[in-house]
């Protein structure tokens, strides 16, 4: 079937299905030193447009023998026109169009810096693309402390990000989770590799934001677009082959405030034409390296829902590295062009963390050791073509396979690599202040529940004079949890095939076709000393101990002293030349461990092969130089087949199973523009758009977490989630830059898929919180967007250096759970989100302080409003400054969180808290060269 497909859009695109064209006008525009993307080129007099490409580059096909007027306009330039005189038969190259930025009526230069030569980028992309969305250049991006890929797109409306340890991961659009939109790297959506999760969004805190040219996000997608975008799609465009002679290179050091150490970061761009300029070529290098810290407690409930049963006072420290690599090329024929690029992208992280462990309810505490080395690895190729045939049809291929891994790193040595854990107990605490409300155990309560304990004062409830007695904490458990992730797309393949039928109607007809593995390996050992064989176990004083880093100002934001009374602690390299030398001495128990093999780790050993198969069609109207209407359909089938495991509880026993799916996405679009003059737009859009389940959600095991009390298992019988979208939105484009946009969204959902939360027993164990996820019955979603950018000197001339951008989304959700009288939002979905930036920038010396806020949302479901879980609003404050020491030297300065605001987890009521988690600021001073 899917070969038939490929072959028919392939024979499509070939045959001759046009009328004649007599030529077609190609060019460029620039502005003396940079390609200008989103330029308009038109015919004075006729219908026929086109808008520059990210090369600056464009096509006016299907042009009859004669002679033409070209006027070119581009938001912040003056408009210009050229005469130009097409024969038949043959292409019209003109020369490259430079757009002068000066006004002639006073002749004064106009000067434009770095932040708004990209504001206008982003303008005038936006202002004349086909369908909603929004637009960033690398220059918007290098002007903000924005280190990677998710971290750029988050100052864009509606837009939001999921932070690990302070840094993007993950991107969600619309305040939907992240899986319901989709993030791709030049248009293919990439696949995804990530320790704890099983989802379909992709992590990208391993993809640097030097490598990117430009950011694409689409709130309403269109038929040539892949529809598994419920949310919308975020593209990066990587950096292409360069137009001339290109060597940049940049360095910065640095520091992070809780953490010892100096961070570093170094780019390198070089690129070029040769062969006559029919082989450009561009290289991108870039590295950053960092020492990082966060304090973090996180009160564990018990099975009442509310009371805390152990307290987890968390120190980390660690090493990240990024690296980055992106390579490309492009050949120019005659009528076309081949090109090839390849991508890799790697997060390092050496991760030392030292967890103090109050357990309330067995009276004991536990120190665990941990150490690991994270590392996310992707590797990408890609090769494509443009053929033009005649003077009105063109066909684009590409071709292309992506690898994403996740692995640990060798520790605590290469054969066991995993998260190394080694746990010391100290018994018979005495803790005080606990209750026993009819559970049967010792609990500590925050006040919203009649407690003691404020959520940002939890007391360790130590009693007076208490002391860790290394002598006293025997070790008690070694640890190995063992994850491993590797998903490929083995092959990538699309062919688009575009139609310049006649002036007013352009036709597109394509095909793609994915074809993915992907394997999932988890498990959680736990190891007790032997003492029938070798005596008693190691006492924690057995080891050399210092005091932890960081000790001194642990959760100095706290109001309550922790670290007076943490016991000193062992070196984790010590550690683990002890468990490596001594392996022999521990025994596997499989009660407290989750393995295939005792049913408690099926939720996460398992392998996929999935195909995609799509064909669509659209085209794009012009009725007038003021309306357009692009209209097409989608027809996408997807065949999924995941085998895992199935745990017998009758008979102890683990056997393969394989469940499947297949089903087709009929997914229609429909968009219409109204450009009532040259500075207003009013668009509408009707789209449909679906998410497939996640993979881990599609198998029938289940993975217990020990450390987590959790139960975490998968529905085969899960269905796709649909959603029928409406959006309307008005924009407003000021003459030299910037605008004012107003929109609003509807989102009717089907079958949202949800995580289902209850508190039972599993294996014995009693307060397990168990995990599933369910489709719901039904959701809708709405929101209002909007967005002001713009110079101030509409205020006072005086004030032309400097200017504001801004934007807020405010939304609103509802969907139904089974067995839940109330209605519920959407998991992960914000009620606000808001930007706002103010910026100076005269062309030498520039400076942008932003602000950055994401409301609350609910992460997980529980049986009532007071079990839900959720992920708390977080406000961030970022600033970045720069100096132009000549045409070719800046310095540039860069701070991140300057709030220093928590990232906080809670339980129904923010005084509740599951976790809460400071990073401290960190800062980098750079230096930039442009040869």
């Amino acid at each position: 079937m899917k070969k038939h497909l490929l072959t028919v859009a392939t024979l499509l695109a070939l045959s001759p299905l046009s009328s004649y064209a007599a030529s077609k006008i190609v060019g460029s525009v620039n502005d003396g030193k940079h390609q200008l993307s989103g330029a308009t080129v038109r015919i004075q007099g006729q219908t026929l447009s086109a808008v520059t490409d990210y090369q600056g580059r464009f096509e006016l096909p299907s042009l009859e023998s004669g002679q033409y007027t070209l006027v070119v306009t581009y938001l912040g330039y003056p408009e210009k026109t050229l005469e130009v005189t097409v024969v038949d038969g043959k292409l019209t190259q003109v020369a490259p169009i430079v757009l002068v930025n000066q006004a002639s009526e006073i002749e004064e230069v106009v000067s434009i810096g770095r932040i708004v030569r990209g504001e206008m980028a982003a303008a005038n992309n936006q202002k004349n693309a086909s369908n909603i969305r929004n637009i960033i250049s690398a220059d918007g991006i290098g002007k903000l402390p924005d280190r990677n890929a998710a971290e750029a797109v988050q100052r864009i409306p509606g837009v939001s990000i999921e932070r690990d340890q302070g840094e993007g991961r993950f991107v969600a659009v619309r305040g939907l989770p992240s899986q319901w939109s989709s993030a791709s790297i030049n248009g293919n959506r990439l696949p995804t590799a990530e320790e704890e999760t099983t989802s379909r969004a992709t992590a990208f805190d391993f993809f640097p934001s030097e490598l990117i040219e430009f950011v694409e996000v689409s709130k309403a997608i269109t038929p040539d677009m892949e529809g598994d975008a419920i949310g919308g799609n975020v593209n990066f465009v990587t950096k292409k082959a360069a137009d001339d002679f290109l060597l940049k290179a940049s360095v910065a050091a640095g520091q992070n405030e809780l953490a010892d150490g100096t961070n570093y970061s170094a780019n390198l761009v070089y690129g070029d034409r040769l062969l006559n300029d029919k082989l450009g070529f561009i290289v991108n290098a870039t590295a950053w390296k960092r020492e990082w810290a966060t304090d973090n407690y996180e009160p564990r409930r018990g099975n009442d829902g509310i009371g805390i049963y152990r307290l987890e006072l968390r120190d980390y420290t660690g090493t990240r590295e990024t690296y980055g690599l992106n390579g490309s090329m492009e050949y120019q024929l005659d009528n076309g062009s081949l090109s090839a690029s390849a991508l890799y992208g790697t997060l390092r992280d050496d991760e030392t963390h030292y967890k103090h462990r109050m357990r309330f309810d067995k009276d004991r505490v536990e120190l665990q050791h941990i150490r690991n080395e994270l590392i996310t690895e992707m590797k990408g190729f890609e090769f494509a073509g443009e053929h033009d045939f005649g003077f009105d049809k063109s066909l684009n291929w590409q071709v292309a396979s992506y690898e994403n891994e996740f692995r640990y790193g060798d520790m605590p040595n290469a054969d066991d690599h995993s998260y190394f854990v080694v746990r010391f107990d100290q018994k018979n605490v005495g803790y005080v202040g606990l209750e026993d409300r009819d559970t049967g155990k010792n609990y500590a309560y925050n006040t919203v529940d009649g407690g003691q304990d404020p959520w940002n004062a939890i007391s360790n409830h130590l009693p007076s004079g208490f002391a860790m007695d290394p002598t006293k904490s025997k070790l008690s458990w070694v640890e190995l949890y063992k994850v491993y992730v590797n998903e490929k797309d083995r092959v990538v393949a699309n062919v688009d095939f575009d139609w310049q039928y006649s002036q007013q109607l352009a036709l597109k007809f394509g095909a793609k076709y994915r074809d993915k593995v992907r394997t999932a390996n988890f498990a959680d050992e736990f190891y007790s000393w032997n003492s029938d064989v070798y005596g008693d176990a190691p006492t924690l004083a057995d080891f050399a101990l210092s005091d932890q880093p960081g000790r001194e100002d642990y959760l100095s934001e706290a109001n309550f002293d922790y670290q007076s009374q943490f016991s000193q602690v062992a070196n984790t390299d010590t550690l683990a030349k002890f468990w490596t030398a001594n392996r022999e001495k521990f025994v596997l128990d499989p009660s407290e461990s989750a393995l295939v093999s005792n049913g408690g780790a099926l939720g996460r050993n398992f392998d996929v092969n999935e195909t995609h198969t799509s064909v669509y069609s659209m085209g794009t109207y012009q009725l007038d130089s003021q309306w357009e209407i692009l209209a097409g359909l989608r027809l996408t089938h997807t065949e999924t087949e995941v085998k895992g495991f199935t745990y017998l509880a009758d008979t102890n026993e683990v056997t393969a199973n394989a469940s499947s799916n297949d089903y087709w996405s009929v997914l229609p679009a429909l968009h219409v523009t109204y450009r009532a003059d040259d500075s207003t737009n009013y668009r509408l859009a009707l789209t449909r758009t679906f998410a497939r389940p996640d993979f881990g959600s599609l198998t029938p095991g289940g993975s217990y977490l020990e450390q987590d009390n959790q139960l975490i298992s998968g529905n085969p019988s899960l269905s796709p989630t649909y959603s029928n979208n409406l959006d309307l939105m008005y924009e407003y484009y000021f003459d030299r830059v910037g605008l004012f946009s107003a929109g609003i969204f509807y989102k009717d959902i089907q079958d949202p898929i949800f995580q289902a939360t209850r508190v039972g027993e599993y294996n014995g164990k009693q307060g397990v919180t168990l995990i599933r996820p369910e489709n719901g019955d039904s959701a809708w979603l709405a929101g209002i967007e909007l967005a002001f950018n713009r110079s101030l000197e509409f205020v006072d001339e005086s004030l032309s250096d400097f200017g504001i951008m801004t934007n807020a989304t405010f939304m609103d959700s509802e969907m139904t759970i089974p067995e839940r009288a109330d209605k519920v939002a959407i998991p992960r979905q914000a009620n606000a989100l808001y930007n706002f930036t103010l910026y100076y920038d005269n062309n030498r010396f520039a400076a942008r302080l932003a602000v950055n806020h994401k409301g609350a949302y609910i992460e997980e479901h529980g049986s009532d409003k007071n079990t839900d879980s959720y992920y708390g609003a977080n406000t961030s404050i970022d600033f970045t400054t720069s100096y132009q020491l000549s045409d070719n030297a800046q310095v540039y300065l860069e701070l991140n969180n300057l709030s220093n605001e928590p990232l906080k987890y809670y339980l129904g009521n923010e005084d509740r808290p599951l976790q809460v988690e400071y990073y401290g600021v960190r800062g980098m001073l750079g230096f930039s060269y442009e040869f």
